[in-house]
């Protein structure tokens, strides 16, 4: 009996060992900001050019994570459901603050804190609200587009695709072009507003009574020349956002002049969503050591009743 005690003390004592072992050993594997980030740009193929936006913008990249989110668009509403989730490094797709480079905004020699491509001022309420949150909740953001963007195959154009519930209808590999089941321009855009749970930000022109086949997938900005050189491709382009004045006209100018193609703008950040959530399913994969999610800023806009 003694010696069954003591086989069960020392059983208890090695157990507890192990125990705090394992503990020790799952501690000195957390992974920074920095580290998931390192490891997520050499998977993407190293560093990102010199004039990138891509970069750390709010937040301390020594952070341990705790879980990791992607969005198109890091707005307050995505930084609420990320802290409530416990997702504490962000990767956004689009700017945080307003600005291709995402900083604050330089002042103007002898005038007021200015704003342009560095995004707004630090005095300004939003960008003091938006850093005071990240600062109190200790979230990091981090910019991923000029890297995520070039990967190959594109995971924006397939994102929104597999959204669509069009995956299987890519007409060629390298191309952004899909043959879908033959339907109106209207049934199209009604397609479209429902899959991806929109609301006031979707816009068409053209004949809704066209019939659509071939369409063109294109999310994020449509340059004029994308359009210019490739609205006879397809029957209906279906874009993030464009220039009203470069293509929003010269589609309703096709139209007058009796052509057929019809252009479909979704709202760029809403066009992007389903490329980032590609991407934290492709995260999984890179950083195992925490979880990742997609937290989508949504459709801001509404209708007038």
């Amino acid at each position: 009996m003694q010696m069954s005690n003591i086989s069960r003390r020392r059983f208890a004592l090695v157990t507890g060992a192990l125990a705090a072992a394992s503990a020790a050993q799952g501690q000195s594997r957390a992974i920074t900001a920095e580290e998931a980030v390192r490891r997520i740009q050499k998977t993407l193929g190293g560093e990102p050019a010199p004039n990138s936006p891509d970069g750390f913008k709010a937040g301390d990249p020594g952070t341990r994570v705790t879980g990791i989110a992607t969005t198109a668009m890091a707005t307050m509403d995505v930084f609420k459901r990320c802290s409530a989730a416990g997702l504490n490094l962000i990767l956004s797709y689009e700017p945080t603050f307003f600005g291709r480079a995402d900083g604050p905004a330089r002042p103007e020699a002898g005038g007021p804190p200015g704003r342009g491509p560095a995004g707004i001022s630090p005095a300004d309420p939003v960008y003091a609200a938006k850093k005071d949150f990240l600062d109190k909740h200790g979230l990091v953001v981090f910019r991923l587009r000029d890297q995520w963007q070039a990967r190959k195959p594109d995971a924006m154009v397939l994102g929104l695709a597999e959204s669509l519930g069009w995956t299987g209808h890519r007409v060629k590999p390298d191309d952004v072009l899909y043959d879908v089941p033959a339907a109106t321009a209207e049934d199209i855009v009604t397609h479209l507003r429902g899959k991806l749970s929109l609301k006031g930000g979707l816009r068409a022109v053209g004949d809704r009574k066209a019939r659509v086949r071939r369409v063109l997938l294109h999310p994020g900005l449509l340059t004029p020349q994308t359009l210019w050189t490739r609205y006879t491709d397809a029957d209906l382009i279906v874009a993030g956002e464009v220039r009203e004045w470069e293509n929003t006209f010269f589609a309703a100018d096709l139209h007058t002049a009796g052509q057929k193609p019809g252009l479909v703008t979704l709202g760029r950040v809403a066009s992007e969503e389903p490329g980032m959530r590609v991407c934290a399913d492709w995260l999984k994969t890179i950083v195992p050591e925490v979880p990742a999610r997609w937290i989508g800023a949504g459709d801001p806009y509404w209708r007038a009743s």
